[in-house]
C-alpha cells in the first residue's frame, strides 16, 4: 500500500529535469512625451471634463494600482462580508505553472487541502486545465490530451517558488493534485457541500503577478450543453470583465462566510465543481491508496426535468404526468444501457432507489456507490451493477433493473 502522500516517510524527491523557473514580468510601456500644448488639446480636454463619468470609482483605483478587477456591490452589506470572506481564503491560494520540454504550458490557481506539519508537505487541489495539451470540442467523444509529465511549479504567496509533484490527476471530474514542499506553515480554508441556487459566491484566483483576483457572483444550477460534463454548477457574474480569466481555473468558489463550496474548473465558460462531489472524489482517491478516482459509467448522458424551459416541462407532465428526474439526452452505441432497452428521450426516475432531479445528486450517487462498494475495484474496468428506474416514454411504461456499469477514472466516450 503507497504512503500517504503528506505523510513524513516520502518527501518529494527533486527531479532530474530542472523545474520551470517562473518567467519575469513583462516590463510596463514607456510613458510617451507630453505632446506641445495646443488649442486642439485644449478643447479635447474641456469635453472630457464635461463628459459624464461613466467608470465606476472602484475600477479606476484598480487601473491605477495596475490591479485586476474586483467586482463588488459598492453600497451593498456582500462588500463588507464578501471582503472578509475573500482574505480568509485568499490565505490558503496559490498561483501553479506547467511546463513541458521547457516551453510554458498552463498558468492557473490551486488551494491547499491538506498539511502535514511535521514533514512540511502538503497537497494542493487544481484543474486537471493545468497538464491538458488538447481539449475537444465535444468532451464527451474523448480525444484530451494529456502531459502526465509535466514540470509543475508552485507560486507562493511570499513571492518564492517550489516544485510540485503531479500525483494524480482525474480527466472526467477536470481535477489534479500536487504535492509540494515548503518551509513554513500554510492555512488549509474550511469548506462547505451545499450550494444553494442563487446563492452570493465570489470566485478567486491569482494572476501571473499573483495578485488576487476576485470575481463576484451567484451560483446557478443548469443542464449543460450536449458537449460538456454534467457534474458542473454555474458561476453567474453579469457584467463579468473580458480579461483573461485562465487565472481563476483551479481556484476556489468561496461563499460569504469564508467557506470553500466549490472549485472553478472552466472560468470563460462559468463553470465550477460543488464541493460535494470534490470531497467525494478525494475520499475515493484515499481510499484507492491514492492511485485513482474510480466512477462508473452509465453509457447514457442527461438533463434535468426541473431546469428545463417551463413550457417543455409542462408538456412532460400533461403527457406523462412526471415533473421530476432526468431525461436521457444520448445512449451510447452498444452500452449496457442500449440493451436495457433505454432510449433518447427516456426518463430515469432513481438510481440505487434514489431519487434523482439534477445531475448534480446523480454524480453524489455514483461517488456514493463506488465509496461504499464491497466488490473490489483495486482493478480498474470491472464492473458493478446500478438500480435503475426508467420511465420508457415511447412504451409509457415503467421498468427497473440491474444496470451494468463499467468502473473507470477516464474520462466517459458516449459514442454515436
Amino acid at each position: 500500500m503507497e504512503a500517504d502522500p503528506t505523510s513524513g516517510d516520502e518527501q518529494v524527491q527533486p527531479k532530474k529535469r530542472n523545474p520551470r523557473r517562473e518567467e519575469a514580468p513583462a516590463p510596463l510601456p514607456v510613458p510617451l512625451a507630453r505632446p506641445a500644448f495646443s488649442i486642439g488639446r485644449l478643447e479635447a480636454k474641456m469635453k472630457a471634463n464635461l463628459a459624464p463619468k461613466l467608470a465606476a470609482p472602484d475600477i479606476l483605483r484598480s487601473m491605477a494600482l495596475n490591479l485586476p478587477h474586483v467586482f463588488t456591490l459598492e453600497s451593498s452589506p456582500v462588500r463588507e462580508a464578501g471582503t472578509k470572506a475573500a482574505r480568509t481564503v485568499a490565505k490558503s491560494l496559490l498561483g501553479i505553472s506547467s511546463s513541458v520540454g521547457g516551453k510554458p504550458l498552463k498558468r492557473c490557481s490551486g488551494f491547499w487541502i491538506d498539511w502535514n506539519e511535521e514533514s512540511k508537505t502538503g497537497i494542493v487541489l487544481t484543474t486537471a486545465h493545468l497538464v491538458c495539451t488538447s481539449s475537444p470540442v465535444n468532451i464527451w467523444l474523448g480525444g484530451g490530451e494529456y502531459a502526465s509529465h509535466a514540470n509543475v511549479t508552485v507560486h507562493l504567496l511570499d513571492g518564492t517558488s517550489a516544485e510540485g509533484q503531479l500525483l494524480y490527476y482525474q480527466p472526467h471530474y477536470d481535477l489534479a493534485f500536487v504535492k509540494v514542499r515548503v518551509d513554513q506553515s500554510v492555512q488549509v480554508p474550511s469548506f462547505h457541500e451545499e450550494v444553494m441556487l442563487a446563492q452570493e459566491v465570489f470566485r478567486l484566483g491569482r494572476d501571473n503577478m499573483l495578485d488576487l483576483r476576485i470575481t463576484y457572483g451567484r451560483a446557478e444550477y443548469q443542464n449543460s450543453t450536449m458537449y460538456q460534463r454534467y457534474h458542473n454548477m454555474y458561476f453567474n457574474c453579469t457584467g463579468d470583465a473580458k480579461d483573461d480569466k485562465e487565472y481563476d481555473n483551479g481556484g476556489p468558489v468561496v461563499d460569504l462566510d469564508g467557506k470553500v463550496v466549490g472549485m472553478s474548473n472552466n472560468s470563460k465558460r462559468g463553470t465550477f465543481i460543488p464541493w460535494s462531489i470534490l470531497v467525494k472524489c478525494v475520499d475515493l482517491w484515499k481510499k484507492y491508496e491514492y492511485k485513482y478516482i474510480p466512477r462508473p459509467h452509465l453509457g447514457m448522458s442527461f438533463k434535468a426535468i426541473k431546469l428545463l424551459e417551463p413550457a417543455h416541462l409542462d408538456k412532460i407532465w400533461r403527457m406523462y404526468n412526471i415533473d421530476d428526474g432526468l431525461v436521457v439526452r444520448k445512449v451510447s452505441k452498444g452500452s449496457h444501457a442500449e440493451k436495457f432497452g433505454i432510449q433518447r428521450g427516456d426518463i430515469i426516475e432513481c438510481i440505487n432507489g434514489k431519487c434523482i432531479s439534477t445531475t448534480i445528486e446523480l454524480e453524489n450517487v455514483l461517488a456514493s456507490i463506488c465509496k461504499d462498494s464491497s466488490d473490489n475495484l483495486n482493478d480498474l474496468n470491472v464492473e458493478i451493477h446500478v438500480s435503475v428506474g426508467v420511465f420508457h416514454t415511447l412504451k409509457k411504461h415503467r421498468t427497473t433493473g440491474e444496470l451494468p456499469a463499467s468502473v473507470s477514472d477516464l474520462g466517459e466516450v458516449i459514442m454515436d
